[in-house]
């Protein structure tokens, strides 16, 4: 019978240790979990971190969404409230798409204001070449007229002398006495005929 008492106080004191330890365990186990969205939002900043365009062209916003980060991690170490926590990761989450945003929107000003300036360079080089092109044509032309002012002169020059020369051979030609006729035998002057002469023949 005693034997039986000390099994079962021996039963007993096992099983109670056994729930004593459970009870243990359940209480170490209460601690929360890390929220899932904490390191998602930690995460989605380190990313935007290492993005040039974003810490170029939105740093303001960058570091907003730092600062949001930071806030939540600090909550969860100083507070553990999931609740809280989770909103705050919420929150940094937010930031960091409003830097990735504000990134692209300046990145799409810069490339406009590149492709703008791109077409005026175009434009401008079009321009130029017109004009280029214009004073080529100008030059051609008035190289054009010079040749032909240059051909007239010349040929005015040779008409010139031509009349010169023409006028000068007219000029001796008149100042010359006219030629002498030489009478023909057996007629006097103006086609009378001479009379006939007799020879005397020597004795």
């Amino acid at each position: 019978m005693r034997k039986a008492i000390r099994e079962y106080m021996l039963l007993c004191l096992a099983i109670g240790a056994v729930v004593g330890v459970s009870l243990v365990g359940m209480g170490c186990s209460s601690t929360p979990m890390r929220p899932a969205e904490l390191d998602q939002a930690r995460m989605a900043y380190a990313q935007a971190q290492d993005n040039p365009q974003v810490s170029t062209h939105a740093p303001v916003a960058l570091h907003e969404a730092e600062e949001a980060v930071r806030r939540a991690e600090q909550t969860w170490d100083k507070e553990k409230d999931v609740r809280e926590v989770q909103n705050l990761a919420a929150v940094a989450q937010r930031r960091v798409e409003v830097a990735r945003a504000a990134a692209e929107k300046k990145q799409a000003e810069v490339d406009a204001e590149e492709l703008r300036a791109a077409r005026e360079r175009v434009l401008l080089d079009a321009r130029t070449r017109e004009a280029q092109l214009a004073q080529e044509q100008a030059q051609r032309a008035q190289e054009v007229a010079e040749r032909a002012q240059r051909e007239a002169d010349q040929a005015y020059q040779q008409v010139r002398a031509i009349t010169t020369q023409t006028t000068q051979t007219t000029q001796v030609e008149q100042a010359s006495p006219p030629p002498k006729e030489k009478a023909s035998p057996g007629r006097c002057k103006r086609g009378a005929p001479c009379p006939s002469r007799k020879k005397v023949s020597d004795y």
